[in-house]
């Protein structure tokens, strides 16, 4: 039994789900097929990134992991069937690849195309056929052809000052609760800190203490800066709401791609 996981920008609103997973249980009538997320925002590569990668290492080896953003096939972005950590990814060459894989050896790429080509729902049409040609074991090699590379993206690093004075990093996510989560992880924090006092800017907030946990703040609406369960750099407000109060978010007007500046004095 394999499992094939969906994470899409399609919504719930249309049709386009419930057709996939139609196609889906037609193709690989033996699979189980699980929602990761179908609310990333229109074609955010990063947010599908923070998601997936968050996700899939859960998820069994030899899973079937379907990404349908971004997907419309061009000389510039391919269709693209990626081995990685004992799983099967399928998309369009927009990046994800690139950052999904970044930091591993143990990475395989092909490149498909799938006749009659489908430019317009090739999370339908395309992906779901290579989908089934992995649950009929058929060889990846047979599936589509060898690549060596795929399309890279520099935007999801974050930078460091030549004096390691200063971190410039941006949002990529922003979740349920209002939370704005940056691209600047622990590691790299306490790499470049080694010790020294900081200041952290979000969206012209200044803070000079992280938080070890929500627990902490004691106070329900105040401002805190902390690193979440995945170890990146985050800014929240203690017990948030959005559909009240509202969260980090929306009361400092915080948005993706906006800029997070770390600065050791």
């Amino acid at each position: 039994m394999k499992i094939i996981t969906l994470t899409t920008d399609f919504g719930l609103h249309d049709y386009s789900v419930a057709a996939v997973k139609g196609a889906l249980y037609s193709k690989c009538p033996d699979a189980t097929i699980v929602d990761i997320s179908h609310f990333i925002s229109p074609f955010n590569i990063l947010e599908t990134f923070y998601i997936l990668q968050n996700s899939y290492i859960h998820f069994p080896e030899g899973s079937i992991h379907i990404i349908g953003v971004d997907t419309e096939r061009s000389v510039s972005k391919k269709h693209l069937l990626m081995s990685l950590n004992g799983h099967y990814f399928i998309g369009a060459d927009n990046g994800i690849f690139h950052l999904l894989s970044e930091n591993y050896t143990n990475v395989a790429l092909y490149e498909f195309n799938t006749q009659p080509p489908t430019p317009l729902f090739s999370t339908l049409y395309s992906f779901t056929s290579i989908a089934e040609q992995i649950c009929k074991n058929t060889p990846l090699n047979q599936i589509g052809t060898p690549i060596e590379k795929c399309n890279p993206v520099s935007y999801f690093r974050p930078e460091v000052s030549t004096d390691e004075a200063f971190i410039h990093g941006i949002i990529i996510y922003i979740d349920h609760y209002g939370n704005a989560v940056s691209n600047i992880s622990r590691s790299l924090f306490e790499e470049t800190r080694k010790g020294r006092k900081f200041e952290v800017i979000f969206n012209l907030y200044s803070f000079k203490k992280v938080y070890n946990s929500y627990s902490e703040m004691n106070d329900d609406g105040n401002m805190m800066i902390l690193f979440n369960e995945l170890n990146f750099l985050q800014c929240s407000i203690y017990k948030s709401d959005t559909r009240s109060v509202g969260g980090a978010s929306s009361l400092l007007g915080i948005n993706c791609l906006d800029r997070v500046i770390v600065q050791f004095k």
